[in-house]
């Protein structure tokens, strides 16, 4: 019996296997449908490569359908298939309404034939109903049902409107979190609601309040929670992200009474949710936000950029360009030069670039600042003004009345930016003016934010120090006229005790003072006497040094120990060394001759 069972068992578990094995399938398919689009109105000179290229900008692409007739031809549209539904929704809000290839794309999610033929239906029902004009009695709606219905119209409004962070928009009626991917639509237009629109009014009664630096680990349940120590409430719910299906950290709650509502908005830092103090804010109408949203909209296009990094550009003359036809060898390295030469002067946070102040360059050396303010004016414009005209000079080398040499550069500066870009497009690589080899070059300056800022206050506190200009202060150059009569006390003060210590110097090593009233040189002195004498006096001075006994301490001062010298190793495999003293030894052993070698008989 037991073997019988056995096969049976095994074939229920298999069969079990399958059929899991399917729901996944079936599950992993409805998942993958769920980021399918239609796109339609498609041009008909579009390929599969360009259609591609043109929605993988989005996200993954794995599968694109084209929708063709029986004869070949296409229909205009197409299915397009995502990874992950978050990519097909950005792909959705991106491109409907958009151009490609001369059409403004209609795009949206696709959805089953099922479903596709229901509203089909409806929508040819309706249109019967509307031809044959038979009046339709509308039902009693009930309060819950009224509740889910404003929530699914809010849900759509959301979904149509603009990808935009609800932390920035304080609306309460931001329920778009609870929308299902499942809810897929084939077109706008063939959108069939029969649920009457209703507009809620939970921002003009002052029930809602909008909260910031919501937890995002925090649900619904701890947010209401949260908020139901202040009295009851209607819905707390938190704000989440389309595509990311992500909490975006931001919360509505609606009360069920105005003094709750501005009870919370009192609150202040005691309100916290998980260890996050909650930053409450009431909700905002959507017309008020729409406005909001223009007015900052508005306020970053008139935002500059601070260090006019967009005017290094201006008048640089590149290789191979009209421009550059008859440059100079030289010109075109020395424009390079200076083009390093401000990239790595801009890479100090407080420089910027002036749009008022122009450098020339290539200036010939026997100009002056009257020659140069002429070229300025002559080629800036009839009404422009030249507030300063330049030419640099070196200090160093100087002419006979004074005069540096220059430097072959000067600054210039206009009454207004107009005016210094029209000089600089006159005048910049402008071939009939000093030399076709030689062509001023001409950019806009290079500040230090530091300098200005310090010649300003300079130029402030001249004002506030004249008597004529309107911004005079009395106080202050009382101020300073006391600060003046301390320092110079004070430098008195110092100035006559350098003069005690000169004088008390002067005692010592000075000499003979002059006394005045004698009119005729001393003959008395007898110089040769005078230098026998100090001759003397030194050689005395140096022997009582020699015989003066020294202490001890002096002596080992003057004692220098010598290092002892280091007695070198000698190696075994030193054949010399033993050669040497073989023969020292053979030399000392020689036995000693009394005898003369002359006296020798033989």
């Amino acid at each position: 019996m037991s073997l019988t069972k056995k096969p049976i068992k095994d074939k229920k578990q298999s069969i079990k296997d399958v059929l899991r094995q399917r729901k996944k399938e079936q599950k992993k398919k409805l998942k993958e449908k769920r980021a399918r689009l239609v796109v339609k109105n498609l041009p008909f000179n579009f390929t599969e490569e360009n259609l591609k290229e043109h929605f993988s900008k989005y996200g993954d692409v794995t599968d694109i359908h084209i929708l063709k007739k029986e004869d070949g031809k296409m229909t205009g549209c197409a299915f397009i298939q995502y990874k992950l539904v978050q990519k097909a929704r950005k792909a959705k809000h991106y491109t409907n309404g958009q151009p490609f290839l001369g059409r403004n794309l209609n795009v949206d999610f696709a959805m089953s034939k099922k479903d596709y033929d229901n509203i089909r239906y409806k929508k040819e029902i309706k249109e019967e109903k509307d031809n044959i004009k038979v009046e339709v009695k509308e039902e009693p709606i009930d309060e819950e049902i009224l509740k889910e219905e404003v929530k699914d119209e809010d849900q759509e409004n959301e979904k149509d409107g603009d990808d935009k962070d609800d932390d920035d928009l304080h609306i309460s009626d931001s329920e778009d979190e609870h929308q299902s991917d499942e809810e897929m639509e084939i077109d706008e237009e063939e959108q069939i609601s029969s649920k009457p629109r209703v507009e809620s009014n939970d921002v003009s009664e002052g029930k809602t309040v909008f909260i910031k630096n919501v937890p995002f680990t925090a649900t619904n349940e701890d947010l209401k929670a949260c908020m139901e120590k202040y009295g009851p409430i209607y819905y707390a719910l938190i704000c989440v992200d389309k595509y990311t299906e992500h909490s975006k950290g931001t919360a509505f709650v609606k009360f069920c009474f105005q003094e709750d509502a501005e009870k919370v908005l009192q609150a202040g830092t005691e309100l916290t949710l998980l260890g996050n103090v909650l930053d409450c804010h009431k909700a905002l109408l959507k017309n008020e936000i729409l406005s909001q949203q223009e007015s900052k909209s508005n306020k970053k296009k008139d935002v500059k950029d601070s260090r006019n990094l967009y005017l290094v550009k201006e008048g640089v003359i590149l290789a191979g360009a009209s421009a550059a036809e008859g440059v100079s060898q030289a010109d075109m390295l020395k424009r390079l030069q200076l083009e390093k030469y401000k990239s790595q002067m801009l890479r100090n946070l407080n420089m910027f670039v002036s749009r008022e102040r122009l450098v020339v360059h290539n200036l010939p050396i026997n100009w002056d600042d009257k020659k140069f303010r002429e070229l300025c004016k002559k080629f800036a414009g009839e009404n422009a003004k030249i507030k300063e005209a330049r030419v640099m000079k070196n200090m160093r080398d100087v002419d006979v009345n004074g005069v540096g040499k220059s430097k072959g550069f000067g600054f210039v500066t206009l009454d207004n930016h107009e005016n210094a870009l029209t000089l600089l497009r006159n005048l910049n690589n402008n071939p009939n003016i000093f030399s076709v080899s030689k062509r001023p070059i001409v950019t806009f300056s290079i500040e230090k934010k530091t300098a200005l800022q310090a010649k300003q206050k300079r130029l402030e506190r001249s004002k506030m120090k004249n008597p004529v200009s309107r911004n005079y202060n009395p106080k202050l150059v009382e101020e300073e006229k006391k600060q003046n009569e301390q320092k110079a006390i004070n430098k008195s003060k110092s100035v006559d005790k350098d003069k005690k210590i000169k004088n008390d110097n002067l005692q010592d090593f000075a000499g003979i003072p002059g006394k005045p009233g004698v009119q005729r040189m001393r003959n008395n002195f007898k110089l040769s006497q005078q230098a026998a004498k100090h001759f003397e006096s030194v050689k005395n001075e140096k022997k009582k040094k020699k015989t003066m006994k020294k202490s001890l301490a002096d002596k080992m001062k003057d004692f220098t120990k010598q290092e002892k010298q280091k007695i070198r190793n000698k190696d075994e495999s030193d054949n010399f060394s033993k050669l040497v003293s073989h023969y020292k030894k053979t030399i000392a052993n020689v036995p000693s001759i009394k005898e003369k070698w002359y006296s020798n008989d033989n």
